[in-house]
Formats: C-alpha cells, structure tokens, sequence
C-alpha cells in the first residue's frame, strides 16, 4: 500500500509540475500564472491554495486596488499570484531570505506585474545571520550551524529601501520570528492590518520553547490599539493565526 500511494504521489506531481529549463526550477500554474518551486513535492493544489487564501491570509482582509502589502515568510509567491488574479493593483513586497527559495519566488512574481517584488532580506537588527539548506523550508530559520549567510536589513532602513510609508495588510509567517519583529517596529500608525502566524503549535509538539509566541504577538499588538480575531478552524497550525486591525 505505501509503495502504491508514493507512485500515487508521483504520477499526480508528473500532472501538474513541469521542469523549466530555463530557470533550472520545477514550476506549475495556478489561476493561469506560473509558481516556480524548488521540487515537484511541494506544487499546491488549487484547492488547497483558495482555503488558505480565503479562510486565512485574506479572510478578513483582501487587498484591493493600490493597497500595500508586505509579507515577511513569501516562500514561493503563492498569496502573491491570488492577489495579482484578483488584485492587479495591489503593491506588494515578498520577503523571502532563504536563497533558494527566494530565488523562486522572484521567478514567480517578475511575471506578475511592476507593482510586485521580491525581497532576499531578513528584517533584524543584527548584523549577520545564517541559515543551513533544507529540502522542506517549513523548519528552517536562524540556527548555529548555519552556513548560508544571508543579507539583514533593519525594519526602518526596510520601509526606506522599499520607499513605504502606509502598511495595509502586513503579513507574517516567519517560525517563531513573529515576536522579534513586533518589537523592531517603532511606529505602528503605518501598519492597519497584520495576519501573523504564531507558533505555538510547534512548542506544543516539543520543537521548542522559542516557538511560543501567541501571547506575546496579541499583547504587543492590543498595546498598540488593535483589536484581535482569531481563527476557529480545529487545526493548531492555523488556528495559531491571528488577525489585527486598528
């Protein structure tokens, strides 16, 4: 049965996932555009990309028109081809540091339009830091065998390089970076909205203490004027998603 299922697996990768030459990446459409990946096993169902978009990331907030949007953890550009299909005008800033996977990313969004970047950044207030290569990118993140060193950036030089003075939507999903970058933010006036993802699941499963950032995230936020709302979805990982709004 287990080999069955990987042969499975296999054949429904060989019908949606095409190798491109050109960027030496695999990619596969969704709403009619391109999502470069770095392997065939991590394409997103259609189906799958829509409950995220319209249950999550956007169930409370959907840019439209020239709103701003920055989204820390881009990953492969997959909210960013949903906005584009229903949002052309939305301006929207991917932030990816993982080089690999921001290499992809950029693939996918420099079709997108000129009001879509990419970002190779990490937003801190340290000089350096380094991560190691994973085949999935869910777990990566700063640890002390890194060996990629990747460019950092200060959230205020941030805004300045990316010339942004208004925030509509600030997206997050960052592995338990949540909590350091609310407290590297000096001015909230500029952000409206957040959808942060914590990480709480993940402490929860002994992954790490560090992971634990829900109260901190929601504290900070109310601190700051927000009013919170929460998913109810009877899954950890999304229902340690959280959404602010002045």
């Amino acid at each position: 049965m287990g080999l069955y299922k990987s042969v499975e697996k296999r054949i429904n990768w060989a019908a949606n996932v095409e190798f491109d030459t050109s960027t030496g990446f695999y990619r596969y459409k969704r709403l009619g555009k391109y999502i470069y990946i770095r392997h065939p096993r991590h394409f997103l169902k259609e189906k799958d990309l829509l409950w995220l978009c319209e249950k999550i990331f956007f169930h409370h907030y959907r840019p439209t028109n020239e709103d701003v949007v920055v989204d820390l953890g881009a990953g492969y550009g997959e909210e960013a081809v949903y906005l584009s299909s229903f949002s052309p005008q939305v301006r929207y800033i991917g932030v990816e540091p993982q080089p690999v996977i921001y290499e992809c990313l950029a693939n996918t969004i420099r079709k997108l339009g000129s009001g879509f970047a990419a970002s190779p950044y990490v937003v801190t207030n340290r000089d350096s830091v380094k991560f190691s290569s994973w085949f999935s990118y869910a777990p990566a993140g700063e640890i002390p065998q890194g060996y990629i060193e990747v460019p950092t950036i200060k959230w205020e030089k941030f805004l300045q390089h990316y010339n942004i003075d208004q925030i509509d939507l600030f997206k997050m999903n960052i592995e338990g970076a949540e909590k350091e970058i609310m407290q590297q933010i000096n001015d909230f006036s500029i952000i409206k909205r957040f959808v942060i993802s914590c990480h709480d699941f993940r402490a929860n499963n002994n992954e790490g203490v560090w992971y634990r950032t829900k109260d901190a995230v929601v504290s900070k936020l109310k601190e700051n004027g927000y009013s919170i709302k929460t998913f109810k979805y009877g899954v950890s990982w999304a229902d340690d998603w959280i959404f602010a709004e002045k």
